[in-house]
């Protein structure tokens, strides 16, 4: 299957305030909590909320990391901070949700031995939201991977690509995963911020769909499992 990219939203929630939640997810939960609160009061609906405020929150302090100007525990703090907010606000998020089971199962994966799965457990959401089947997880070890594929059949496998570090690593366990996997056609998603900064990392790795965005990242895979399902 040949390489297919999602589009990536347009944000709608003001820098200057992404950058106050930002800082104060680092530390205190409750003024951070109270900043969304305030976009919810203010009228930006939760989608915006999560697409457009909280995920380039999470960014700005893996930027701030990398430029040196806070520590791999202050961005821990923040992004276990955006996390939390996210589990918060879950059942109202949900609520939306298509009650009926699309008859569809994803399951994503933040690279083993990562401390980070703010991404993963964003497309958990919105896939749950659209009728999936969805879980994320962090797993200790190749064999973590492995044993969850090897027990559930999923349409969907994703992988958070969060450092370069990882790629040799990352490429072997795709192509295992892939063999391991109860569904011989199942499709290979990859995220993450290693997505924007290596153009060519899906075909590097193995992938078949690169994610934008969660809500774009749903559609395409539902998209390309119908593809997958006419041309069967």
């Amino acid at each position: 299957m040949s390489l297919i990219r999602a589009s990536v939203g347009l944000g709608v929630v003001d820098l200057c305030a992404i950058e106050v939640l930002a800082k104060a997810s680092i530390y205190q939960y409750e003024a951070a909590l109270a900043e969304v609160r305030s976009w919810l009061e203010a009228g930006v609906d939760l989608e915006s909320i999560y697409l457009d405020g909280l995920v380039p929150a999470a960014r700005l302090l893996g930027g701030w990391w990398l430029d040196d100007r806070i520590d791999f525990v202050k961005v821990t703090v923040g992004t276990h901070c955006l996390q939390q907010i996210l589990y918060e606000f879950s059942p109202q998020f949900l609520q939306r949700a298509d009650q009926k089971f699309n008859g569809y199962r994803a399951i994503f994966f933040s690279t083993p031995g990562s401390q980070h799965s703010f991404g993963p457990i964003m497309l958990a959401e919105f896939f749950r939201r659209e009728g999936w089947k969805a879980s994320n997880l962090v797993p200790e070890s190749e064999a973590d991977v492995f044993k969850e594929l090897s027990q559930q059949w999923f349409e969907v496998i994703g992988f958070s690509v969060s450092s370069d570090r990882a790629i040799g690593a990352l490429k072997a366990l795709i192509s295992e995963a892939r063999q391991v996997s109860l569904n011989p056609r199942v499709l290979i998603m990859i995220g993450g911020p290693m997505v924007d900064m290596i153009p060519n990392l899906a075909e590097v790795l193995g992938a078949d769909l690169v994610g934008g965005d969660a809500r774009a990242s749903q559609r395409l895979a539902r998209q390309n499992i119908k593809k997958l399902e006419l041309a069967a």
